[in-house]
């Protein structure tokens, strides 16, 4: 029998012990049977032959009478010419020791041979009895073999519950914890000094080591955005006021005008990378975020990333179908929307990249090189980069994440040579 160790502890445990103990009562049953069937074959045969080597040696009878020398032992004593006494059906049995039922009687039957008179001698003995004790006995092995299999299931049940509920416990408190909680697992006499009180001890050590990692995380974060958000205010600020100066050559300007571009990014980026490192709250009744409409920010991430297409014969442009107003933040869908856009006129050399807004779902299509089916199982990976990509591979990570983390539903079509259809399904309720 094969026994599933995918199921719970505790029942690999309680059925653990109950195969041992069938197998082990199965065995005792078995033994005890053999060994009773092999004493009865012994005292049957040593019983017949011990009367009957009483009767030859101590009856001085010619051959042709029979006998009933016991209770249960009815003798023939016979030559060849008179086994018509003889019972038909025992009457042509050779020498030896036999077993034979009839009409729902068992005998055990000896035949042997009186040389000093040339005559057979038959003695039967009636076993109807003896086998019915032998039945019982059977019986009563059956019995004490469901008996035990029924105490090892409860006798392992109560077992297992027993030697699983520490682990449960510990099971239970590492699934109530929350990050940063400092609450010891290993609290005083509570667990044995066993191999659950070691591992509530492992995961203390494994906690404050937590703790201390997120402490450094959230304080990395706190002070990273404090120190990058003042020279960031301070480069738009001061692109904003290059950029109204008229004086400036259009060449000047353009370079202006990336300069702002990358600081409005960076704003964006840091707000959305701070969003993703808090912790994402349940509880929280509702978003507190204005609502604006996805054609707002489609066409204001066009016009950002039009400078992209120029020198190719290549054409961004945006298809408002229905629009869409959503509570969701503003960065996120400008940063989602914009690293989106970015790939597919990364990846297309000429033909047209396009937006298109249908209510809740924003689509990017290009027509460009297209990702094999190899390539569409990793596109999502940490620092994966196309062949023809000079990114960092940390785009639609970052894309994915924010997906995850907004519970919006990402998906993507593509066949190299064609093109690839990038499709965002925004939540449809407010």
């Amino acid at each position: 029998m094969t026994v599933n160790y995918k199921q719970s502890l505790r029942r690999r445990i309680g059925l653990s012990f109950l195969l041992f103990g069938a197998l082990i009562s199965l065995t005792i049953s078995v033994g005890v049977y053999f060994a009773v069937e092999d004493i009865e074959v012994e005292l049957v045969e040593e019983s017949l032959q011990s009367e009957l080597d009483f009767y030859l040696n101590h009856a001085n009878k010619a051959p042709g009478y029979t006998e009933q020398i016991s209770a249960k032992i009815v003798l023939y004593y016979v030559d060849d010419s008179q086994k018509e006494i003889v019972p038909e059906t025992i009457r042509n049995l050779p020498l030896g020791h036999h077993d034979l039922e009839y009409e729902q009687y068992l005998y055990h039957i000896l035949v042997a041979t009186d040389k000093k008179n040339s005559a057979t001698v038959y003695m039967v003995r009636d076993a109807t009895s003896f086998e019915q004790r032998e039945i019982a006995l059977h019986t009563a092995l059956i019995a004490s073999v469901v008996a035990a299999i029924l105490i090892a299931l409860w006798l392992g049940s109560w077992l297992s519950g027993k030697v699983i509920l520490p682990l449960s416990t510990l099971a239970r408190q590492v699934a109530e914890l929350k990050p940063g909680d400092h609450t010891p697992l290993q609290k005083t006499n509570q667990y044995a000094d066993d191999e659950v009180g070691q591992l509530a001890t492992t995961f203390d050590h494994y906690l404050d080591q937590l703790s201390q990692l997120i402490e450094r995380e959230q304080a990395f974060t706190a002070n990273a955005s404090h120190e990058l958000r003042t020279p960031l205010s301070v480069i738009n600020s001061a692109a904003e006021l290059l950029l109204d100066n008229p004086e400036l050559p259009e060449r000047t300007l353009r370079q202006i005008e990336r300069i702002a571009r990358a600081g409005n990014r960076m704003s964006q980026m840091i707000e959305v990378l701070l969003l993703l490192a808090r912790e994402p709250n349940p509880n929280n009744g509702g978003s507190t975020q204005e609502c604006f409409s996805l054609k707002e920010a489609a066409l204001e991430v066009c016009d950002q990333h039009r400078f992209l297409t120029h020198g190719r014969a290549l054409t961004l442009r945006c298809n408002i179908i229905n629009d869409f107003e959503t509570d969701a933040p503003r960065s996120v869908i400008s940063i989602v929307l914009g690293n989106l856009v970015r790939n597919a006129l990364t990846y297309t050399q000429a033909g047209e990249v396009v937006i298109t807004i249908d209510n809740n779902i924003i689509e990017v299509k290009d027509s460009g090189t297209g990702i094999s089916k190899a390539q569409l199982a990793q596109i999502f990976q940490r620092h994966y980069r196309g062949t023809e990509s000079g990114g960092s591979g940390i785009g639609l990570a970052i894309v994915k994440r924010i997906c995850e983390r907004q519970q919006w539903q990402i998906d993507i079509e593509s066949t190299v040579g064609v093109g690839t259809t990038v499709r965002l399904t925004l939540n449809s309720a407010l």
